[in-house]
């Protein structure tokens, strides 16, 4: 069998690939890196108005995460993605609508439970990514007799951003005293199931986008750059390195797509999957921004190059949603070793 993208996701990638390519390029995305917020709102207009927060399945969705790896675009897609896979199994349907038109930009705050008493929830959660610009917060509850999500607006709690590695995605801790639920639904288990794949398969996909980029940037340096009249490529030094994370980046770009397909057909497989491209994505975007920077040489450390902004992405990426060991312990599982 072959798998091959459709000519509808083949224009899908192409479309956001030449918006990203206008629009958040290097100086844009260090402005809200680092003169900013780390939020790039008139970017993530943009990519509501092209329809990104509405696509059918994660193969879409994928597709739009690797290409905004790529260039690590400061916006929550993955994050406003998850937490409409948590609403939509809950079946928050009229917010998962909002969500989609643009209208309302929630985050979800995955593994972390606050107490709800009275409709009214208490209790603080911890580092979460782009917490600040969110206007609702889709939350696990405990109501004393069962587990509840829950969103609450997001100008109802105290937010507070916290220093982080990856300027890119911010984090903020939020604090909630008797913040009032604007929905709250029974059965928070089934909602975080697919939120659960949802998050691992996206954040793989991020990541192979970081992968790429690197390893472009690092085999295009090779192949400029010269020393003791030869270029740096021609060395084995640096040619095995190159060859290293190019093996590993498309080892966890096969996991990914895979994951998409099984997440988005339902298949038995796709908790497998998620969990395969999720714990390959992140060793290999971390290969491939070391191996990038390396291959740089003394440029590739500087404050002025922007593969710092690539393995700070990757490090991020790859510790969110379950870092490597809790997929690699998930797999086992798995498969019964």
């Amino acid at each position: 069998m072959r798998a091959t993208f459709t000519d509808t996701q083949d224009a899908l990638r192409e479309a956001v690939r030449d918006l990203l390519s206008d629009h958040a390029g290097s100086a844009a995305v260090r402005a809200a890196a680092f003169d900013g917020n780390g939020f790039d709102a008139d970017l993530w207009a943009l990519l509501v108005s092209m329809g990104v927060t509405d696509l059918p399945g994660a193969i879409e969705q994928g597709i739009v995460a690797e290409e905004i790896g790529r260039v690590v675009a400061p916006v929550p897609y993955v994050e406003h993605q998850v937490a409409t896979a948590a609403l939509a199994a809950a079946e928050g349907d009229d917010l998962v609508g909002q969500m989609a038109s643009g209208e309302v930009l929630a985050i979800y705050a995955p593994a972390q439970v606050v107490r709800m008493e009275d409709g009214n929830l208490h209790g603080r959660l911890a580092a979460v990514p782009h917490a600040a610009a969110a206007t609702h917060l889709v939350v696990d509850a405990d109501d004393g007799d069962q587990r509840v999500l829950a969103v609450v607006e997001a100008d109802a709690v105290k937010r507070e951003t916290l220093p982080t590695m990856d300027r890119t995605r911010p984090l903020a801790d939020v604090v909630l005293d008797a913040v009032p639920a604007v929905l709250a639904v029974p059965g928070v288990v089934v909602a975080g199931a697919p939120a659960a794949l949802t998050a691992a398969t996206l954040y793989s996909h991020d990541l192979i986008g970081v992968g790429q980029t690197c390893l472009d940037l690092g085999v295009e340096h090779a192949k400029t750059r010269e020393q003791f009249g030869k270029v740096i490529g021609t060395y084995q030094a640096v040619s095995h390195r190159l060859v290293d994370m190019y093996v590993a980046l498309e080892s966890a770009r096969s996991h990914a797509y895979h994951a998409a397909w099984a997440v988005a057909a339902g298949e038995d497989v796709a908790e497998l999957a998620a969990s395969q491209a999720k714990a390959t994505a992140s060793r290999a975007a971390v290969v491939c921004a070391e191996g990038a920077i390396q291959v740089h040489g003394g440029i590739g450390f500087t404050w002025e190059h922007d593969l710092h902004l690539y393995l700070k992405r990757a490090r991020s990426s790859a510790a969110l949603a379950g870092a490597t060991s809790h997929h690699l312990r998930r797999i086992a599982d798995l498969i019964g070793v």
